[in-house]
């Protein structure tokens, strides 16, 4: 069984580098249609990272009036704290309010000679609320505006990005479908080119097919080489796309940190190496055996 199978492999790798600029246009092809979908997957893990960015940024903060004491401000904020579907709930005290706005404007003189000349302190103390679910903010808001101590909170501030998140999701959608059509598209043409650089092999080799079954060869064996060859032109373009892929992602990551610190292209793409160039493998592997299958049906009569 395994001298068959070698046997077998040798037969397509022969077909493989005997048919050397069909080969060549053929990888080229295949090696297009996975640069394109590893780039489709580069796209999506950007559009992901910026969503989970702007809902990071979203969030509900309560000012309450002066006269406010802070033991109704806690019970506000313990309130808040026993739904199971509110994150965290920050709670930041006049004091700390006018500490932390001099500490931000450290280096403005103005400002600082306005605070300084004030005989009071003109910030209010707060509540920041983070849920779980964006969806779930509307929800905050009505609790507060229904809450017992609402005369106490001068301001509810929805800090809503919604119509930022719902419009990347939009745009990330129309790239990813125009991307997959593209995809799709291309991966047809290489089916179609595969399809006929197989026909023409089979084609070419019409006579020694036939000595092959006249000698007593199974139709595995005249079918398996052709299979080989497809799967081979998947395996090598699939390492070129790669080879391309790397070090445009090595290129453009720094970049990409800059605009968003923190997001790391080929953290992410070094990290999950094995599982990409599985998936890649997959998709070539695939297109060429399909075309092969295709192609064998259709012109080899065994």
């Amino acid at each position: 069984m395994k001298k068959a199978f070698i046997r077998v492999f040798n037969t397509g790798w022969t077909n493989f580098k005997r048919n050397s600029y069909l080969s060549f246009g053929t990888t080229g092809v295949m090696t297009l249609v996975m640069l394109l979908f590893a780039g489709l997957m580069a796209v999506n893990y950007i559009s992901d990272q910026i969503v989970v960015g702007l809902e990071d940024k979203v969030d509900v903060s309560v000012y309450f009036k002066n006269d406010a004491s802070e033991d109704q401000i806690l019970a506000v904020k313990s309130d808040l704290e026993s739904n199971p579907e509110i994150k965290t709930v920050g709670y930041t005290s006049r004091d700390r309010a006018l500490e932390e706005f001099k500490a931000l404007h450290a280096g403005q003189a103005i400002i600082q000679e306005s605070l300084n000349e004030l005989d009071f302190n003109p910030l209010q103390a707060s509540l920041n609320v983070k849920a779980d679910d964006t969806s779930k903010y509307a929800t905050v808001v009505e609790f507060l505006e229904a809450h017992k101590f609402r005369t106490l909170m001068d301001k509810i501030n929805f800090y809503e990005n919604e119509a930022v998140i719902n419009k990347v999701q939009d745009i990330t959608d129309t790239v990813k479908n125009w991307g997959l059509l593209a995809t799709f598209i291309l991966a047809i043409v290489a089916v179609l080119v595969t399809f006929n650089t197989i026909r023409l092999t089979i084609y070419n080799q019409r006579q020694e097919i036939e000595i092959m079954k006249l000698v007593g060869g199974s139709n595995w064996h005249v079918k398996a080489p052709y299979l080989i060859e497809g799967g081979l032109y998947g395996v090598f373009a699939t390492v070129l796309a790669v080879i391309i892929f790397y070090p445009l992602i090595w290129l453009i990551s720094p970049k990409m940190e800059v605009l968003m610190p923190g997001v790391s292209m080929i953290g992410y793409f070094g990290s999950n190496i094995i599982q990409f160039l599985a998936l890649l493998l997959f998709v070539g592997i695939a297109i060429g055996v399909v075309s092969s299958t295709v192609a064998i049906r259709k012109f080899l009569k065994v």
